[in-house]
């Protein structure tokens, strides 16, 4: 049974000339029924594979292809469909280095007052400076790149396309640092670390936090918690870890398949 094929069809204009096109209505949405929801015994929980296709766990559980398309119903992290499948090993190692191809470049603001107390200065901030798009420019190093994206939560910039290094050597104590230059908005910081993108912090937790829940670094967000308080998990081990515990996946067990397969059609073409 094709998934698609359940949903029903509408007669939908697209050129609002009159001519009316039947398609297949994948807006048309509906959640299990209830009496499965509650049935605690309907479900059971299977590891994917690596590299395990939908269809290849459905012919493994069910011994037939035909009902992959019940794992994206009854997972909600699933519904967005394939794109959102766990990753082989190695399509996983591709994605990082693509999606993470780079450099992620921090700074350590610091806020400057007057006499009277007011702020007239907060050097090397993010907030209100580069524009996204623009070409990066390491003062001292000659690196270049383009600017993709600005975290003012982890005050960082990330640059792609790069060609050359950036100075800031992560954990170093007698840093070398540069100023960074945008060359569109001419805005300018000074490096405090220059990570491979896919070293860089994705965020930063409490040390012995075995959740590892994001919380705000002091040294980046004035009001946040001491470093010294604090680890960070990288974007790369964020996401092999986001990817293995994906797929850990509820499953219909077997001998409820038929049924729910039959009663899901039905919900979908009232």
């Amino acid at each position: 049974m094709s998934y698609f094929k359940q949903f029903p069809k509408s007669l939908y204009d697209y050129n609002n000339d009159g001519v009316l096109t039947n398609v297949v209505d994948i807006y048309r949405s509906v959640r299990p029924v209830q009496n499965f929801v509650d049935n605690v015994s309907a479900y059971r929980t299977y590891e994917i594979k690596d590299g395990e296709r939908p269809d290849i766990v459905s012919q493994r559980l069910y011994g037939t292809s035909r009902y992959y398309w019940t794992f994206f119903i009854i997972n909600e992290f699933l519904h967005d469909g394939l794109a959102v499948w766990p990753m082989s090993t190695m399509d996983l190692q591709t994605y990082i280095d693509t999606e993470y191809e780079g450099w992620a470049i921090t700074t350590n603001p610091s806020i400057t007052r007057n006499t009277d107390n007011q702020i007239i200065d907060f050097a090397n901030s993010l907030a209100g400076r580069f524009q996204i798009g623009e070409t990066i420019l390491g003062g001292t190093s000659g690196g270049t790149g383009t600017l993709t994206k600005k975290d003012l939560d982890l005050n960082q910039l990330v640059i792609q396309n790069a060609t050359g290094n950036f100075f800031g050597t992560p954990g170093a104590i007698n840093n070398s640092t540069e100023l960074v230059i945008g060359q569109t908005s001419e805005d300018s910081v000074s490096t405090y670390e220059a990570w491979k993108y896919a070293e860089a912090p994705h965020h930063y937790y409490l040390n012995g936090d075995t959740e590892k829940r994001a919380v705000t670094n002091a040294l980046h967000i004035q009001g946040g918690i001491g470093t010294n308080s604090l680890t960070f998990q990288s974007n790369r081990n964020y996401m092999f870890e986001k990817n293995l515990n994906d797929s850990f996946i509820r499953i219909i067990d077997p001998t409820y398949v038929r049924k729910f397969a039959s009663t899901f059609e039905k919900l979908i073409n009232v």
